[in-house]
């Protein structure tokens, strides 16, 4: 987005200004862990798996999953790859 775009267009973009916020949020049963899926911003639509450390405050990706199936796809059975498709 360039900032040039109508309301409409980037409440579309964002799909009503939600991606990029967490969402399926829970909660570690000691308290000190928080999971989570978030996209990485406003115009992403794939969800990783996040894990905020409550402590430290420290947020980390922990599957991200265009990373899990980079190397992955190469060796999947046909049958899988046109699933895929």
């Amino acid at each position: 987005m360039d900032g040039t775009e109508s309301f409409p267009r980037r409440q579309a973009l964002t799909r009503r200004f939600t991606l990029g916020e967490p969402r399926d949020i829970r909660v570690s049963e000691d308290g000190a862990r928080v999971v989570f899926l978030r996209s990485s911003g406003p115009v992403d639509p794939v969800n990783s798996l996040w894990v905020l450390d409550v402590a430290t405050g420290l947020e980390r990706v922990v599957a991200d999953p265009r990373r899990l199936t980079e190397s992955g796809d190469r060796n999947l059975p046909p049958a899988e790859q046109a699933r895929r498709e």
